[in-house]
């Protein structure tokens, strides 16, 4: 019901919603098609934002603000528990190493005829990943589909023996894609 306001009477309703419960944010599930390594020990994942851009229209007046007609979506930031034998880790790796072949074209040549799932090379070079959002009784309640993912980095890990309790590695990587959507 929206705000109904009449001259001799100010009345304020609100509309009460059919869900009241709050969304927790410790059930999720992320799932990326080329790290299968990296879904069961992700620990933190970011819903990256969304901005739209906006344009400038000179009016005699002042200037007015109008939508504009590209979204701009932020990179995606993923947090995982790094695994002992660093599989997880180099699978990042080896797949930032084979989009980048640092010593020579072969590397490139070798990433690319692991993939035999797609046809073009450039198919190749991507992934597609889901982020599965949980309700309470972790059921899935909404899913988010990232469209032709890549990695851009992946953070420093840090040996110190001077530790004096076990505090496990924490890999960082951050990923550039064209678009995601709610399925």
């Amino acid at each position: 019901m929206p705000i109904t306001i009449t001259p001799s009477q100010t009345t304020i309703s609100c509309p009460l919603p059919d869900n009241l419960t709050p969304l927790s944010p410790n059930g999720f599930m992320l799932s990326i098609a080329k790290l299968p390594q990296v879904n069961f020990f992700c620990q933190q994942v970011d819903l990256p934002a969304v901005d739209l851009g906006n344009i400038e229209q000179a009016t005699p007046l002042a200037i007015a603000m109008v939508p504009g007609e590209m979204l701009t979506f932020s990179e995606l930031h993923v947090q995982f528990l790094v695994d002992s034998e660093m599989l997880n880790y180099t699978s990042v790796f080896n797949w930032m190493k084979g989009l980048g072949f640092p010593t020579d074209h072969q590397e490139y040549t070798d990433y690319i005829g692991t993939d035999k799932t797609h046809y073009s090379e450039l198919a190749k070079s991507y992934s597609d990943g889901t982020l599965s959002i949980l309700s309470g009784v972790n059921t899935p309640v909404k899913q988010v589909q990232f469209i032709d993912m890549y990695p851009v980095s992946i953070g420093s890990l840090t040996f110190a023996s001077s530790n004096t309790d076990v505090q496990y590695l924490v890999g960082n990587a951050t990923f550039k894609y064209t678009y995601y959507k709610f399925l």
